[in-house]
């Protein structure tokens, strides 16, 4: 392989997707696209092989986005037992104990997060996934996220950064 196609490939290659999941009009639903747009005012991808999605709520491509990155963090309103507002770090070896405890996303996704997860282990796809999840107080309908949850997009996007 030619130096130059060996550069291309490397500019070409995603090591690290921070895919964003909800629906802007259901209120909390929406801290997957709203961390999503806040990251992309920062620029964090400028040097680094990192994408920013906003999976808005289409669950099944997630599917695809696992088998072409070997790194991926997800950002969802996720009920794991927690209290309303509260944000959870959910790593990979820990995944398997919350698809038990009913974890569920909260966003009306075509496919549970839960189920996506258990269909990447049955594929046996091997994608470090780091979900970071937060209890919404409300899913009405809306464009505005509560107070609550609102605040907590800087401890979101510090953790992210954190992970990169």
């Amino acid at each position: 392989m030619k130096d130059t196609d060996k550069n291309m490939e490397n500019i070409a290659r995603t090591d690290i997707k921070i895919i964003g999941f909800g629906n802007k009009f259901r209120c909390d639903d929406g801290i997957g696209p709203s961390v999503i747009e806040e990251l992309e005012k920062l620029d964090i991808s400028k040097n680094k092989n990192i994408e920013i999605i906003d999976g808005s709520t289409s669950g099944s491509d997630l599917i695809l986005h696992l088998k072409e990155c070997p790194r991926i963090i997800i950002v969802d309103a996720v009920d794991a037992g927690q209290d309303g507002g509260e944000v959870i770090c959910i790593n990979e070896k820990d995944i398997e104990k919350f698809i038990d405890k009913k974890m569920t996303s909260l966003s009306l996704h075509d496919l549970d997060l839960g189920d996506i997860l258990k269909l990447s282990r049955a594929l046996k796809i091997e994608t470090d996934i780091t979900i970071i999840g937060i209890k919404p107080v409300s899913i009405g309908f809306g464009e505005k996220l509560s107070p609550e949850v609102r605040e907590k997009i800087p401890e979101i996007i510090s953790r992210i950064i954190q992970m990169i």
